[in-house]
């Protein structure tokens, strides 16, 4: 790490603004983020022009405005600060027009149908609440993404009305409370772990897998997977540490706080935590962590793989979503302090997530990814697709003492860890459930499922969006006792006591990975999608979706065009899937398959040999049966082509991906009966082993 670079010196922060601003207009600014004033022109050219002295300054040649669209990936052009006066003479000009607003191509990115092929006109708009930053002399502008019409067009739109919601609705709470400081404004606070795989470049070549769609569609298992789990938490390899020491440096130039790194369950596989921001902000550093991953690891030789389950028998990777709630002046709602019971603030806001989880779980299960989480998803290594909550033994005793007058709460001791030397040994009240999807942790939510490729934009929109609207309804109800203190109490304790009677069936304390789990929760009535195809019917319907049109997060034609886009995804990453799969077939498996099967032919037409003979046939038998299943997977996918829309993602998922794991059994067979010299497609042996 390089520490003559100070921390954020290419991120123009609120410290820079402070600094290059004038103070009048620095007031204006955070004003205008305050949502207390616009933001008018002259206040717009003078935070234009100390942006691009700054620049410049750095080294900045270009500038472009940096957007998240509905493909939930990032995209930009670049514009120079270069430019002529009337007369021809170079000037370096950026102006106020320019930071606010860019044009870009509204038709090319996903819509959904919202725009036509021959309606290009779309709108990139600053976020003023995000930092600006500097990645090899182009100024990154982090923008908004808006149709011609004002359709929204990207993931950030959504989510900043979605905190707007959640903080004018939970203000309205807290200060009906909380006396001693006025809450104007909250903010979620989101930190996101983002889990990942190297793999060595020159084997990722080599395979066509890996290079087209991210994952392994053949592959036997490595004869040393994750059994001894001696990666987990363990040295971390000196190739893989020089990686992260460039990965920090990046993130400490752009004034990203970096906070954990280690190594993960499955060999090759990693994580990196960066500490909490505002939702927003904790979403598009995640997007530059992700870009900064990639482009590091190829400097390394090495590829950054961010699939949720790039290799079959070994873990999968997410990004936990780590979620509080805070007050402008710095209270936390769902700190417990040191009576639960008595804190009537963190009462309601945690019965209002438990109302907000159990109303809207399929919707959070589209959120949490694409069909490539698919996989992950209940694979005894990350959270089920039954949405459950995990609150503890402690909090679970409460709310049932609150919710009937019958239930007395067990009293528990407090726990005692004595450790030799230290007088101090401070414990948490309840234990971690690593199995549950929404998962309570002390002080916040950790919902587990969203997958480590996909943005972390959309799980906390539904979060925040679902969880306005319930601290909306309480609100309502609370403001009319006024300060009649004791009312409001009483009604507050009867709100939480409805809500965990109306919604404990959402609260679930033990193992989600058992069958046990998955028939409990078919009594309870919990909405079950074993695939993301199968989710996306959730948003047809209308009621389940009318919160995002009320509130203007998401309108009606913004949620079809998700719901469009999503079929296409299903459709486009099947499709890829099934045609990588074919050509390695072609290509690789059944050519090495006849090699070998020559070898040994001209060995058992010399020698007497049947142990020989019953290897020849046994290859003879598989080879029949995988170039059967080709013919069949060629014959379906021609087909696939034919359809569209709904159709084509139906069959895509339920037709042809259905084939995938006879394919891959033969195949995996295959490749342990076949000689290295011949199958030349690196093994997980090769893939795993290479970094160490």
């Amino acid at each position: 790490m390089d520490h003559d670079i100070k921390f954020g010196e290419m991120a123009f922060n609120k410290q820079m603004m402070r600094q290059r601003l004038p103070h009048a207009i620095y007031y204006r600014w955070k004003n205008a983020i305050r949502n207390e004033a616009p933001l008018d022109r002259e206040t717009a050219d003078a935070i234009a022009h100390a942006m691009k002295e700054w620049a410049i300054e750095k080294g900045a040649t270009h500038y472009c405005h940096w957007f998240q669209p509905l493909n939930g990936l990032t995209a930009k052009k670049h514009d120079a600060f270069l430019d002529r006066t009337e007369k021809y003479d170079a000037i370096y000009r950026f102006s106020g027009k320019e930071l606010i607003r860019g044009e870009s191509d509204g038709s090319s990115f996903p819509t959904g149908g919202m725009r036509s092929t021959f309606e290009a006109r779309g709108y990139t708009y600053w976020d003023a609440t995000a930092n600006s930053f500097i990645i090899d002399r182009i100024l990154y502008i982090p923008t908004i993404f808006v149709s011609f019409n004002g359709d929204k067009l990207d993931k950030k739109g959504p989510l900043l009305e979605s905190m707007k919601l959640l903080s004018d609705s939970g203000s309205r709470v807290v200060n009906l409370f909380e006396k001693d400081e006025y809450t104007y404004r909250m903010k979620p606070k989101v930190g996101l772990e983002q889990e990942f795989f190297l793999v060595d470049k020159t084997q990722y070549d080599a395979r066509s897998d890996l290079k087209s769609v991210g994952r392994t569609l053949i592959g036997a298992g490595a004869p040393k997977g994750q059994e001894l789990g001696d990666h987990y938490l363990g040295g971390i390899p000196a190739r893989v540490m020089d990686f992260y020491e460039d990965v920090n440096q990046t993130l400490w130039e752009l004034g990203i706080f970096a906070k954990t790194e280690h190594n993960e369950v499955a060999p090759g596989q990693f994580e990196i935590v960066a500490l909490y921001e505002n939702a927003n902000i904790a979403v598009d550093y995640n997007q530059l962590i992700m870009s900064i991953l990639k482009e590091t690891a190829r400097r390394h030789d090495m590829v950054c793989l961010l699939h949720e389950k790039p290799f079959a028998g070994v873990n999968g990777s997410g990004k936990h979503s780590n979620f509080s709630l805070t007050t402008n002046y710095g209270k936390n709602v769902f700190d417990p302090g040191d009576d639960p019971k008595e804190n009537i603030t963190f009462l309601l806001f945690l019965a209002a997530t438990i109302e907000a989880v159990d109303d809207y779980a399929p919707l959070l299960r589209i959120a949490s990814g694409g069909p490539s989480n698919d996989d992950r998803l209940g694979g005894l290594e990350a959270p089920p697709v039954i949405i459950s909550m995990f609150l503890g033994e402690d909090l679970e005793e409460i709310l049932k003492d609150i919710a009937y007058e019958e239930y007395h709460a067990k009293v528990k001791k407090p726990r005692e860890i004595k450790i030799n030397s230290l007088g101090y040994t401070p414990t948490d009240s309840s234990d971690r459930n690593r199995t549950s999807p929404f998962a309570f942790t002390g002080n916040k939510f950790e919902f587990r499922m969203v997958g480590s490729s996909m943005t972390g934009a959309d799980a906390n929109t539904v979060i925040n969006t679902a969880l306005g609207h319930s601290l909306r309804k309480i609100a309502d109800r609370l403001e009319p006792l006024g300060d009649d203190e004791e009312a409001l109490r009483q009604e507050a304790y009867r709100i939480v006591s409805e809500i965990v009677v109306e919604h404990e069936r959402i609260l679930y304390s033990k193992d989600n990975y058992s069958r046990e789990w998955l028939e409990e929760a078919k009594k309870r009535g919990l909405p079950y999608y074993p695939t993301f195809f199968e989710s996306l019917e959730a948003l047809k319907d209308k009621e389940l979706m009318r919160i995002f049109d009320e509130y203007g997060v998401l309108s009606e034609n913004e949620v079809e065009a998700i719901y469009e886009i999503g079929m296409e995804s299903v459709s486009v990453y099947h499709f890829l899937e099934a045609r990588t799969l074919m050509t390695m077939l072609s290509k690789d498996v059944e050519p090495a398959v006849v090699a070998e099967l020559n070898d040994i032919l001209n060995v058992t037409e010399r020698l007497e040999n049947p142990a020989l003979v019953d290897r020849l046939e046994t290859l003879n038998v598989l080879m029949t049966e995988l170039l059967m299943r080709h013919k069949r997977l060629k014959a379906a996918y021609a087909k696939g082509k034919t359809l569209s829309g709904y159709e084509r993602a139906r069959y895509f998922q339920e037709e042809i991906t259905t084939q995938f794991p006879h394919i891959r059994k033969i195949c995996d067979e295959l490749e342990s009966r076949v000689s290295r010299k011949h199958w030349t497609i690196p093994t997980y042996e090769d893939i795993f082993t290479r970094l160490i």
